[in-house]
């Protein structure tokens, strides 16, 4: 299993309502990027990132909800209760699915960037974390994030 956190970099964005899916120009920006290689072709990986009941088994057991389309609400459960909601930002089938997410309305947005590439005997999967105004240091990061590809491994590469 071959897990890499590549790196956190300041960054300013485009404006709140962009396709870019980028952070509102003008707020503090720290962008955590983490990649990993699956043996499963990107659309299994993307099922496994807009299907409900896959997300549950690599994102602290949280049901993602949404229609997938570019603008559209998504909400992700634990069991009946919302946790977490947002729009999505950006989609390109099997290529790139963007989001934005907030715990609450006047929580600060995290962005998550999902990128798919197709290599040789699988995909890699690229996972970049925009945090606006509240960022996480590098460590922090890795404990929340790392987990969460770890499992998304294990979920596409059953043992």
């Amino acid at each position: 299993m071959c897990l890499v956190y590549t790196g956190q970099a300041a960054q300013s964005g485009g404006e709140p309502d962009e396709p870019s899916g980028r952070p509102p120009r003008g707020f503090a920006c720290v962008a955590h990027v983490f990649a990993a290689h699956v043996c499963a072709d990107p659309g299994l990986v993307w099922t496994a990132l807009t299907d409900p009941g896959q997300t549950v088994t690599y994102l602290y057991g949280l049901a993602a909800h949404s229609t997938w389309a570019p603008g559209g609400p998504i909400e992700f459960r634990l069991g009946d209760r919302v946790e977490l909601t947002g729009r999505v930002v950006c989609v390109q089938f099997h290529e790139r699915l963007s989001y934005l997410l907030r715990s609450g309305p006047h929580d600060p947005p995290v962005y998550l960037t999902w990128l798919l590439r197709p290599t040789p005997g699988g995909c890699a999967v690229r996972l970049a974390i925009d945090e606006v105004d509240t960022a996480d240091s590098p460590e922090d990061a890795e404990d929340t994030w790392l987990p969460v590809l770890a499992a998304l491994q294990r979920l596409l590469n059953p043992g």
